[in-house]
């Protein structure tokens, strides 16, 4: 009896084994070349890839020291005057000297008639000279609205791409810091910049349909027609907060900061650096290509990833949503409030809003 009851024990094991056995062998991928493969492979491999579109505001801080000039404003502009001989300066009052005008995007020769006295406010002339200890800080400031398109790879977290823009950019001349005058400012000067650079990113936190990340742009600048300089580099290195509408789809808020300069050469072979920091805030969209086709069928409400055979028998995955929703929601998620859901809430607060008063 008892080995009776014994092997009907080891059967049932045995079974059971069997059984967990060929449901883990389900599961097991036996090597690189029979594994599943995807049903459209091309979009799978365009998935791959963000195109990211975004706009925004920047603020630019122009910087540069005026070493061996002197300064001066008039009823005609603004100028600087290379200082010679001993400091501090050697410029004679009511006489012309050499000069140059729109030393910030680009210095012309000119000659200026200065006035009865270097420091003459009564006849709006000012000179501000450099001395052998010190020199002339000159501060301006300008303001952009970028366009850009960005495209990069996503290689689990990390990111890689890079991207092109237009900066519509308008500025102030800089000017001494704590400049008074009775003329007034010099005028602003106007531009379209084109950029364009390589980007390295990594996505650093997500909680739920939140994400958080850090970028680095490195790339070249070009500053238009309202600046005779050369193209110069910048380094943009910026936080990005994102909002995970879908798979496929986000919205992002991305704060930055931007390190560049740029230099003007003078008629006498020096050149005058300027630097043009800047802070920016761009908001943009972000869009993956969809790894899944939609349903082909108009009448499919389906609200979930699903296959579909076709008259051969052949099985396919479509997906059951547009791309800017999520494609496998959770129990309810898409469903829209229930109208006397909305009701009650809404005479909860006036409710409230009654007891206030």
């Amino acid at each position: 009896m008892i080995p009776h009851r014994f092997a009907q024990v080891v059967i049932c094991l045995f079974i059971c084994l069997s059984a967990g056995y060929a449901g883990w062998a389900q599961g097991f991928n036996p090597g690189p070349g029979l594994e599943e493969k995807h049903d459209y492979p091309i979009r799978n491999f365009f998935n791959k890839f963000s195109i990211n579109l975004s706009t925004g505001y920047g603020r630019t801080f122009y910087r540069h020291t005026l070493e061996n000039f002197s300064y001066l404003r008039n009823e005609n502009g603004s100028y600087t005057i290379p200082v010679g001989g001993t400091p501090p300066f050697s410029v004679m009052p009511n006489s012309t000297v050499q000069g140059y005008s729109n030393w910030f995007t680009g210095a012309d020769s000119t000659l200026i008639r200065t006035g009865d006295s270097p420091d003459s406010e009564v006849n709006g002339y000012k000179y501000l000279a450099a001395t052998d200890t010190s020199d002339i800080l000159m501060k301006g400031g300008g303001y952009t609205i970028p366009l850009h398109l960005s495209v990069y790879y996503n290689l689990y977290r990390l990111r890689l791409g890079g991207g092109v823009g237009l900066d519509f950019h308008s500025a102030r001349v800089p000017e001494p810091d704590n400049f008074l005058s009775e003329f007034p400012e010099p005028g602003r000067i106007s531009t379209t910049m084109f950029r364009y650079y390589f980007l390295v990113g990594y996505s650093v936190y997500e909680f739920y349909d939140n994400a958080f990340g850090v970028d680095v742009r490195v790339g070249n600048l070009n500053r238009g027609g309202g600046f005779q300089a050369a193209p110069g580099s910048f380094v943009n290195i910026g936080i990005t907060a994102e909002k995970v509408i879908s798979e496929y789809f986000r919205l992002y808020v991305r704060p930055a900061y931007e390190i560049k300069q740029y230099s003007v050469d003078l008629p006498d072979g020096t050149a005058i650096n300027h630097r043009d920091n800047a802070l920016f805030v761009n908001i943009g969209v972000s869009i993956r290509y969809p790894d899944l086709p939609r349903s082909p069928f108009k009448n499919d409400k389906i609200q979930m990833r699903h296959y579909i055979s076709d008259p051969m028998g052949n099985r396919r995955e479509f997906r059951g949503q547009p791309m800017w929703r999520k494609q496998d929601p959770k129990i309810g998620e898409l469903f829209p409030e229930m109208t006397k859901t909305k009701r009650k809430r809404q005479a909860k607060r006036k409710n409230l809003l009654k007891k206030k008063n």
